[in-house]
């Protein structure tokens, strides 16, 4: 599971005292970069991970959302990969695997040398 280091306080608007207090922690990689209130009192929080790819520590970061209730507990977590910009295309196929070169209004699918794969199709 990944991690994101935020620390989270949720003070009330009226009075000084502070409600909760959460920290969502993972490794000084992960970084919270938004925090909102939604309308059933609970919180959305955006921010990324990095995934280590080599071994100095260098990776890709990820796009992770946490969903709290209002009590700070999480109710919904979601990571969005982002696709790595070192990758090279290696071919494209159709919906059947076949090595195609892409068409208008009929899907298609990338794959990458990383191992990824987008599937597409371009709208006239």
């Amino acid at each position: 599971m990944k991690k994101l280091l935020l620390l989270l306080l949720c003070v009330p608007l009226i009075g000084l005292g502070q409600t909760w207090e959460t920290t969502f922690g993972g490794t000084s990689d992960d970084l919270g970069v938004s925090v909102q209130q939604t309308t059933d009192g609970g919180y959305v929080i955006a921010g990324s991970t990095v995934i280590p790819t080599d071994s100095y520590g260098n990776g890709i970061s990820d796009i992770y959302l946490i969903k709290t209730d209002g009590n700070g507990n999480v109710t919904a977590e979601f990571t969005i990969p982002m696709p790595s910009t070192n990758r090279k295309l290696e071919k494209v196929v159709d919906i059947l695997g076949r090595d195609i070169n892409p068409e208008k209004n009929k899907p298609f699918i990338e794959i990458y040398n990383d191992g990824t794969v987008e599937k597409k199709i371009i709208i006239e």
